[in-house]
C-alpha cells in the first residue's frame, strides 16, 4: 500500500493505492498517525485506486474517523470503486462514512 498527501484550499486529501488488509493496517495507522499529528484540515481519502479491503482495513477506516472526529474534523471519502462501496454497503458502514464520486464533490461537501 502507498499512501500520499497533498493539502488543498478545503481538505488535506489522502491518495490510498493498493490494498487495505491486515498486512497493511499497521503501516496505515503509523502513517495517518503522522498525518493526524500535523493536521489542520478536514481529510478526503482518495480511494481511487485502493483495489481490496478486509475488515481489519475497515476497522482501520473506522480508527481513522473516530481519531479525526475526537479532534473535531471530518472524514469524506472520494471515488470509492464499486467493489470497495459494496464491502461498506454489506457492512453497513455506508451509513458511517460519507462517500461521493469525486475529490471536487467531497470538498463541496465540507462547506
Amino acid at each position: 500500500m502507498n499512501i500520499t498527501s497533498e493539502k488543498h484550499l478545503a481538505a488535506t486529501v489522502i491518495t490510498l493505492c493498493g490494498e487495505l488488509t491486515a498486512d497493511d493496517a499497521d503501516k496505515f495507522k503509523r502513517n495517518i498517525q503522522e498525518y493526524s499529528n500535523n493536521l489542520e484540515s478536514d481529510i478526503i481519502l482518495d480511494c481511487t485506486d485502493l483495489g481490496l479491503i478486509d475488515s481489519v482495513g475497515l476497522e482501520s477506516l473506522l480508527w481513522f474517523s473516530d481519531e479525526l472526529g475526537r479532534n473535531g474534523y471530518k472524514l469524506k471519502f472520494a471515488s470509492v470503486s464499486a467493489t470497495v462501496q459494496r464491502v461498506f454497503e454489506l457492512t453497513r458502514l455506508e451509513r458511517v462514512f460519507n462517500t461521493h464520486a469525486s475529490i471536487e464533490e467531497a470538498a463541496r461537501s465540507l462547506v
